[in-house]
């Protein structure tokens, strides 16, 4: 069984998606740190990301492992360098939205995505997942929160990488972000048409766990 959980960035997807895994013993699947270290890789290395040969030259050169625990911080490892705290940082998170609509480099982590998967039982947590990646998935849901709220969670996550930025910067950049997604032709941010949507504006996150699973069982 898969089961989707899509939304923008600070609604609380990732540890919604874990907490949620671990309460039904699935595995889980964080496809935006995916995007993430592709992101980090292409401006490590100065990739041209107009340049479409170049991205794919790159991308055969990608050797890219990720492990997402439920217990456990997530892993991911760049060739043999741990960059798990590196692709949550600023410079990332302000080139992922260009990085990840690219056709090449959407193709590539979608196969990759599948192949995860390959019809086990998982969580899978995205922007795209459940009207692009797994349409047939047999739950999706689709995360929402007002800026201000997405701005605070997102000030949390980046003073854990040690970066301290002021709120209504954050929250500026979150609106463009929304925007890029939101608007790229090649598979962008929307709610597929039979996902639950859920505020989560003032939910705790076992609140939100909570709604997802009632919801599950219940049906």
């Amino acid at each position: 069984m898969v089961i989707t959980i899509d939304g923008p960035a600070g609604v609380g997807k990732t540890t919604t998606a874990k907490k949620l895994a671990k309460k039904l013993e699935f595995r889980y699947l964080d496809t935006g740190a995916m995007y993430r270290a592709i992101t980090y890789f292409f401006i490590k290395n100065n990739v041209d990301i107009n340049s479409e040969e170049m991205v794919a030259n790159f991308l055969d050169l990608l050797e890219l492992e990720v492990d997402f625990p439920i217990d456990n911080q997530t892993k991911i490892v760049l060739g043999n360098k741990n960059i798990s705290d590196d692709i949550r940082k600023k410079e990332v998170t302000d080139n992922v939205s260009k990085v990840s609509a690219l056709e090449k480099v959407r193709e590539k982590t979608v196969r990759l995505q599948k192949k995860i998967v390959n019809n086990n039982d998982f969580v899978v947590e995205g922007r795209d997942i459940g009207t692009v990646v797994f349409p047939n998935a047999e739950y999706k849901f689709f995360l929402t929160a007002d800026y201000d709220v997405r701005a605070k969670r997102r000030s949390k996550d980046f003073s854990k990488v040690d970066e301290n930025l002021q709120i209504d910067d954050i929250k500026k950049d979150l609106i463009e972000r929304d925007e890029i997604d939101s608007n790229r032709t090649l598979s962008p941010l929307k709610r597929a048409e039979d996902a639950i949507v859920i505020d989560t504006s003032n939910c705790t996150i076992d609140e939100q766990v909570d709604k997802i699973y009632n919801y599950i069982k219940k049906v």
